[in-house]
């Protein structure tokens, strides 16, 4: 749309009463009549408005919600993707997550993401079984929330909705049960779930 079809939103009067002033007073009154137009803010210089939804939304898969929980606790990772991710989250957590089953916004950029095969290539020759298990672990964790794929909820409360339906008990043989490393992750699910939601409930400076 250009400063032409801006000018069509001006009511009849509007337009009958430029038509009667100055060019002089007829420039003023359109620059203030449609400046909130894109077209028109980027004539006059200034910057047109964020679009809705302009601070994007966090793609994250099932079982990642759980490989995040010390990142978010502790806002420490050394992991090159789901660290920078997990401080996202932290600095701002009302973002919204949108859970998914297979690739997320971890996955995508992750040197060992095979983008054409659509799996991880990591430890895939020792444990073959790897990626059919964490889809599966996807799917357990979106569905023991009671949610579905592509359903996105604010980060605090998608992790306090966690802590009131996941604990060790269910983490384990409802959630993760298909993965090889659950017996271990089980020890410590529950103290980093509640560090993970007192992070996100604490006030951001």
């Amino acid at each position: 749309m250009d400063c032409r079809d801006c000018c069509l939103t001006i009511l009849p009067g509007r337009r009958d009463f430029l038509k009667a002033t100055s060019l002089l007073a007829g420039s003023a009154v359109i620059g203030i009549g449609v400046l909130d137009a894109p077209c028109c803010a980027a004539a006059a210089g200034q910057a047109a408005p964020p679009a809705a939804g302009a601070a994007g939304v966090v793609s994250i898969r099932g079982h990642h919600l759980f490989d995040m929980l010390d990142a978010l606790g502790t806002g420490k990772s050394s992991h090159k993707t789901l660290g920078p991710v997990a401080q996202r989250i932290r600095a701002n957590p009302k973002v919204p997550i949108k859970l998914v089953v297979g690739a997320d916004d971890i996955c995508a950029p992750c040197e060992w993401w095979d983008h054409a095969k659509s799996h991880c290539k990591r430890s895939l020759e020792k444990y073959p079984k790897d990626n059919e298990n964490s889809l599966t672990s996807d799917k357990n964790a979106i569905r023991v929330l009671g949610l579905k794929p592509g359903d996105q909820m604010p980060a605090d409360e998608l992790y306090r909705l966690i802590r009131a339906k996941i604990d060790k008990k269910v983490f384990a043989e409802q959630v993760c049960v298909a993965c090889r490393l659950v017996d271990k992750c089980k020890e410590t699910y529950e103290p980093k779930i509640d560090a993970a939601v007192k992070a996100l409930a604490e006030p951001r400076r």
